[in-house]
């Protein structure tokens, strides 16, 4: 398959310039790790080509390491990000909701950093998840990470506007090079701010809102953080993270863990639920582990 080298060079900058929540931060890296190390025999499919987790299957001594994408450009610039080597990993393009009987009962932990919001709640949710289970040997586990905000009042301009005061105070006096991965965290987490009080009673995105957020947060952050560096990473955050077109965004849905437990457990999974201290709302960003 011939790739669009510039649009792999896109996605691979893109990813570069972004930091936890967006990307899996220290305790969620734990988890990943705690439940692989655990398992006798590491056959892993990685839903997504997270490079984190590819690198941590491969570090773990993994026997097999099949990673499933849709896009095959974002697939080469994760492998392009990959800090290990990747000549032994299975890099299956397609999506995930195909079902492949080949995998059935091959794997013994199946990971997902964040890819559940790109899925419509409940039909696409429960429909991976019986796939996974189906693709995991018996005792298997899946792990994943997802979004959704929890129970509590919050002021999306007023958490905003308090974000970005606080990275102004925090770093006047760092050096450039502090100074730059301190923006990094904070247009990641600004990213995931614009989901407060957008989440319908279906769990959908409100994109409307999304939208009319979105792109005035990239105009107010580019006027307040004029370097192009710095705008580089606005743009990549808030542009061209999760937006593949116009007056949309590929972000879909934020289910809290209780309403994904019930499918978890409709799939044939007993969970355990694992919230996530990340900015910019604590344990907006979960973790689940399914044991089939």
């Amino acid at each position: 398959m011939s790739l669009n080298k510039g649009r792999v060079e896109m996605f691979r900058s893109v990813w570069s310039k972004l930091r936890v929540p967006v990307r899996p931060g220290p305790e969620g890296l734990e988890l990943y790790r705690d439940q692989m190390k655990r398992l006798s025999r590491k056959d892993i499919l990685v839903l997504g080509a997270t490079p984190e987790l590819v690198d941590m299957a491969i570090e773990l001594k993994a026997e097999k390491v099949v990673s499933v994408e849709r896009n095959p450009e974002i697939m080469e610039a994760m492998r392009q990000l990959g800090e290990k080597d990747w000549s032994k990993v299975q890099l299956v393009t397609g999506d995930w909701l195909e079902e492949r009987p080949e995998f059935h009962a091959s794997f013994d932990c199946a990971v997902c950093d964040g890819g559940l919001l790109f899925l419509q709640y409940p039909a696409q949710w429960e429909r991976l998840f019986g796939l996974v289970c189906s693709y995991l040997k018996p005792g298997g586990i899946f792990v994943a990470k997802e979004w959704a905000e929890p129970e509590g009042q919050r002021d999306y301009e007023r958490l905003v506007s308090s974000m970005i005061s606080s990275f102004e105070t925090a770093n006047k006096n760092k050096n450039r090079k502090e100074l730059i991965e301190a923006y990094k965290y904070l247009a990641s987490e600004l990213r995931l701010a614009t989901f407060i009080n957008t989440t319908k009673t279906d769990g959908s995105f409100d994109q409307d809102i999304l939208l009319r957020r979105i792109d005035p947060l990239v105009e107010e952050l580019t006027r307040k953080f004029p370097d192009s560096e710095m705008i580089e990473i606005t743009e990549a955050a808030l542009k061209y993270l999760a937006r593949s077109q116009p007056g949309t965004t590929d972000v879909v849905a934020g289910a809290r863990y209780e309403a994904a437990d019930k499918l978890l457990r409709a799939a044939g999974f007993r969970s355990e639920h694992f919230p996530l201290p990340d900015r910019p709302v604590a344990e907006a960003n979960y973790m689940f582990v399914a044991h089939k």
